[in-house]
């Protein structure tokens, strides 16, 4: 188990204080760890720390937020930023430029497996879309584009050692940097590194509409966020009146109707996986 007063991490993460360091959060369970490691004074502090509002964010990732992370941001004097996506782009559900939806749908267009479940999956490039380039957009209107073109950005990422395929180097004014990945923190570890700051276990981040959600989560909204698990089920409705063949699970049935059942077991993948962008900072 992590001891936080003598935790030392295998390696130690290259900061760089010459150009403008951005901690990229995705509200979610690495990108809690990251905060709580630069309170600690593990990491260096960044200059400013601003995450993506899809609008469609779990309540309880919100709530979290607000409760755990807001009150270690004012106690650092780092400005933290939650920006409304609907401020700095006009791609919802829907690409304006070609109709094709966003979230990555399961569909029965090309009809459906011998069990009955659908198909295909709609490719997903939301993540991008909705979170991404608001945070670029914002950055530039905040900071001035042509200062941070001059400076150079380092995105602090939350990827951990366990995601080695999320991993992407980039080069120029967006510049993504891996902090947990680099001090080889797995995701697990980070998640006993937060508990052990006496906060609660952060709870991923995704969009309750989001389908790439396990099972085992759309029971856990079902039951314990009712208020989330209604509107997803509204909203498959909502995007079935336009196109009819797609579903936010693999049964291609109804969500309330869907046989949701959990394996019992905590597998390793994030929900951004199957993400075509990797940016979902889940």
């Amino acid at each position: 188990m992590i001891k936080i007063k003598n935790f030392i991490p295998a390696r130690q993460f290259k900061h760089n204080p010459n150009r403008f360091n951005v901690m990229s959060s995705g509200m979610g369970t690495q990108s809690n760890a990251i905060i709580c490691m630069i309170h600690a004074g593990i990491l260096p502090k960044p200059d400013v720390i601003v995450a993506a509002d899809t609008e469609r964010e779990a309540s309880n990732v919100f709530e979290y937020q607000k409760k755990h992370i807001q009150p270690l941001c004012d106690e650092m004097n780092i400005p933290y930023y939650i920006v409304p996506k609907s401020q700095f782009t006009n791609v919802d559900l829907v690409q304006p430029s070609s109709g094709m939806t966003l979230a990555g749908y399961y569909s029965e267009w090309d009809g459906r497996k011998e069990n009955g479940e659908c198909r295909g999956k709609q490719p997903g490039y939301c993540s991008a879309r909705w979170k991404r380039e608001v945070i670029e957009r914002f950055l530039n209107k905040k900071y001035g584009q042509s200062y941070l073109t001059k400076r150079g950005v380092d995105m602090w990422m939350g990827m951990s050692l366990d995601e080695p395929k999320r991993i992407k180097v980039t080069t120029g004014k967006w510049h993504r940097v891996y902090p947990l990945f680099e001090m080889m923190i797995t995701r697990q570890m980070a998640i006993q590194f937060v508990e052990q700051y006496n906060l609660p276990t952060p709870p991923r981040s995704a969009c309750w509409m989001c389908p790439n959600r396990r099972e085992s989560e759309w029971l856990w909204m079902k039951e314990n966020v009712p208020e989330d698990f209604k509107k997803a089920c509204e909203h498959e409705k909502e995007i079935q009146k336009d196109n009819p063949h797609l579903w936010l699970t693999k049964y291609g049935v109804p969500l309330a109707d869907a046989p949701l059942k959990s394996n019992g077991m905590d597998e390793q993948l994030d929900l951004v996986q199957f993400c075509d962008s990797g940016m979902c900072f889940v």
